[in-house]
This record gives structure tokens, sequence and C-alpha cells, in this order.
């Protein structure tokens, strides 16, 4: 007779404990049966993975079911998509499976990135802990723990729906640590809302941590507005990038009487020698995409998952240089998924770390670069043969 797991026995962490929870992706299968877009058992490292290949292979489709996932287990519900992710939390081994039924209709809500948002039903669902299983529905019913539930809304996640329960607590928890780091400018500056600076209330640094869907500069604006230390290292570490820069700060603006004349906070800074101060409008895209990246990493906690599409977009070398050493270096235990086209990132990166993406049809694979006899010298050996693998330059392994 099997041995009785200890499984059961995971315990809901205390509130001083919940900033430790840390759960790394092991691996994905993932598919949209609207598009037919399919990922097969792709595997990720704990610390970081950078996805290579052709362009159109399915880089920054990985980094959106990832994104699709997450908010699967925050209630979103997706129609016909069909997952299975695997992961750990503290020691723990989990494996989450589920499928939204297909809906091929004509009536079917606008396509938000491929991915079709709405109220579908859930047909399939299975939270594996430890090789025991912890929930099991289907479109009749759901189970938790072998007890058979009360009904409850077939369109939304038992992640969600569960997430008092101790068991399915902490995996509710670990799945909003998942957040991309925006790269085009306009999702930078989106108007904020909690940063307002009508807002008095006090924040110390791990609630603004938690805000890591805020627009950066929000969560920068915060910073100084509650005089945390957090705020100068962004500073320092911008400065470094950028010499000539003497001094970051903010004005305030009003959203005028459509918004109840609620005010938001502008940043602005100052270069050496120079009296007037560049406004938010007017700093470059690259200055700016390098301070959302610095004050991502700054507030990144143990336990996020950072994915970044495109990291050297709209970047200069100068720029690429640190920002990947913040990546590689991170004083946080972070899970990096992020993309890339930059021979000098993908030379940065240890090769052990690429995932060399490949497609055939609508089919993603991706590929370690031990698999394609990549690295057996030097680093430098290891990019030549990256980029002159057939893999790489069409897309087809």
């Amino acid at each position: 007779m099997r041995p009785q797991t200890q499984v059961w026995k995971v315990e809901r962490p205390s509130r001083l404990q919940k900033i430790l929870i840390i759960m790394k992706i092991n691996s994905i299968t993932f598919k949209n049966h609207k598009s037919g877009w399919n990922i097969s058992n792709l595997k990720l490292d704990n610390n970081l993975s950078l996805l290579v290949g052709a362009s159109g292979v399915g880089k920054t489709q990985i980094l959106r079911s990832i994104s699709c996932i997450s908010d699967i287990a925050r209630g979103k519900s997706f129609n016909g998509i069909d997952w299975d992710i695997e992961f750990s939390i503290a020691g723990d081994s989990y494996k989450w499976e589920g499928e939204f039924a297909f809906v091929d209709s004509e009536d079917a809500p606008f396509q938000l990135l491929r991915m079709e948002q709405g109220k579908y039903p859930i047909i399939k669902e299975i939270l594996n802990i430890n090789g025991d299983n912890i929930i099991k529905r289907d479109s009749s019913k759901l189970l938790y723990k072998n007890q058979e539930t009360v009904k409850l809304d077939n369109s939304i996640s038992v992640i969600e729906l569960l997430k008092e329960e101790t068991l399915v607590s902490l995996v509710n928890e670990a799945f909003r640590g998942i957040y991309s780091i925006a790269t085009d400018v306009s999702s930078i500056i989106n108007l904020p809302v909690i940063a307002s600076a009508q807002n008095d209330k006090t924040m110390g640094i791990d609630d603004i941590r938690k805000q890591q869907f805020l627009p950066p500069i929000d969560r920068l604006f915060l910073l100084k507005k509650n005089d945390l230390k957090e705020f100068d290292i962004v500073c320092d570490s911008f400065k470094r990038i950028f010499p000539l820069i003497d001094d970051i700060d903010f004005s305030v603006g009003s959203l005028g009487k459509l918004f109840e004349n609620q005010t938001f906070p502008i940043v602005k800074i100052k270069e050496k020698g120079v009296d007037s101060w560049i406004m938010q409008s007017d700093i470059s895209s690259g200055m700016f995409r390098t301070l959302a990246q610095i004050i991502t990493f700054v507030l990144a906690k143990d336990g996020d998952i950072i994915l970044i599409d495109e990291f050297e977009n709209g970047l200069g070398v100068n720029c690429i240089d640190q920002l990947a050493d913040l990546v590689v270096d991170s004083d946080v235990d972070v899970q990096v998924i992020m993309t890339s086209h930059h021979p000098y990132i993908i030379n940065a990166i240890p090769y052990s770390s690429w995932k060399i993406v490949t497609r055939k049809n609508c089919t993603v694979n991706v590929h370690t670069a031990e698999e394609l006899n990549i690295g057996d010298h030097s680093r430098h050996d290891a990019f030549i043969q990256l980029i002159q693998s057939s893999a790489y330059k069409t897309g087809i392994a």
C-alpha cells in the first residue's frame, strides 16, 4: 500500500511568511484551440530562461501563454484554452491542468491577444500536489480532497474559487507574482490609479512591491512619496547608465473635470549644467524603458516571475550592458523568462540558459543548447554555433 503523503499538511503561511512564497515554473504545455497554436512541454530554468530563435516562431506566444495561465489562476476565462503547468513551491511539486470549452461562433467576444476572454465553461481541471489529486473537476462536479463541493461558477478556476482553502491559497498567491515588464512606452505611462498625488495613504516597501501591476513610474512615485531608500537606489542606478542625469523628481498634473480634477504624478529629469527640467512627455523612449526596467528589478521580491519580451527593444548598448547585469545577477530569488534578438544579450547570457524556439505549423517546440550540440567549447563558440544553426536561422529544428 502506498504510504500516506504529507502533502495535505502544507500549512497556510502566516502574514509574515507570505513574502517568502517562492514558485518556480518547471514546464508548460499549452494549446489555444481557437488559433491552433500549441506549445509542447516547454521546460524552464529556475532563475533565467532566454528564448531565442527566428522571428515568428512563437517566442512572444510563449510569454502570452504564461500570462494567460496566470490570468486563469486569478479567475479569468478564455475560449478554448488547454493548459498543463508543473511548478514547485517551497519544495512541494505541483501539477495544474485544465481546459476551457471551445466555442466556435461568430458571436464570440473580441479576440484579445489572440485569446478570447469572456465566460467559458471549464470542462476539466486537476490540481495535483506531490502526486496526489487535491482537486478534480469535470463538467458535472468538483471534488476537493475527494469530497464533492457545492455548485460553483464553472467559468472560474478553482485556484480562484477556493483561494481561501489552505492547500489552494499558496498556489493562488504564487500565480499573482507573475507579471510582465512593459516594453511599449504607451503601456509604461498609463494613467495612474493608486498612485494619485491626492492619495495620502502611507505605504511601506512591502506594500509597494505588491503593486507590480501598476505602471513602473507610479511605483517610483510611491517610493519617493513614502521617503523610501529604494527611490535613491533606482535614481543611482539610472545615473550610472546616464551619467549626464543629475536628478529625478515629480511634478503634479491634473486629469481635468472629466476625472473630477484628480491629480497624478509626472516624472521629470534634470541634466547636469542645465537649469530646465525634461518633463515626462519629452524623455526619450530608451531612457523611459531603462527606468521602467530598473524600477521593476529594484522592487522585485523573492518568488516573482518576470516576463520580458524583446528585452533590448529601443535600448542603446550603454543601457543593455547594465540592465543585462540586473537580470543575470539579481539580488532576489526571481525567475526571469525573456526573449531577445540582440547579439549582445544572447552572448551575455550563459548558453545553458538559452531556449532555442522552433515551430512546425502551429506547434512550438523549445530546445536546449545541449540538445542542438551548441556550446561544446567557449561561450563565443556557442554564440557562433547558435546563429549559424538551422534552428535559429529558419525556425525549423
